[in-house]
């Protein structure tokens, strides 16, 4: 179902009887008993029906409005962020992830494969390397 206020044919600033006077109005329009056999018309009234029990329920509707559920009442999942994951509780360091015990043993690994002073910077070799 697409958005359950348009659906209605109502602004999302809606009271509550405008809410229910648009969906009895488009719930008589498209009634299935007035339209037997007319499959278009039912699928209209089932999602007539799913907005107005959507908004008609206050919490309901604060949760739409808010982005907590979508359309159809679902649960939306929530955004996480990387910080979240990086500083949780079981989440190690980016020295422990790449199989490191510490940030100073990384330190240490990284000095001696570079021949340097660390992550800080580098050294330069003598010229003499270069001839």
């Amino acid at each position: 179902m697409k958005d359950p206020y348009e659906t209605l044919g109502v602004t999302r600033t809606a009271s509550d009887a405008e809410i229910k006077s648009a969906f009895k109005k488009l719930a008589r329009k498209f009634h299935p008993d007035l339209h037997p056999d007319d499959k278009e018309a039912e699928a209209k009234f089932k999602n007539i029906s799913a907005a107005h029990d959507l908004l008609k329920d206050p919490e309901k509707r604060r949760r739409f409005d808010a982005g907590e559920i979508d359309a159809s009442g679902a649960e939306r999942p929530q955004e996480r962020y990387y910080r979240e994951y990086a500083d949780g509780p079981g989440y190690a360091s980016h020295a422990a992830q790449d199989g490191f015990a510490s940030n100073e043993d990384l330190e240490a690994f990284l000095s001696r494969a570079f021949g340097g002073g660390g992550m800080g910077g580098t050294r330069r070799q003598s010229g003499a390397a270069f001839k």
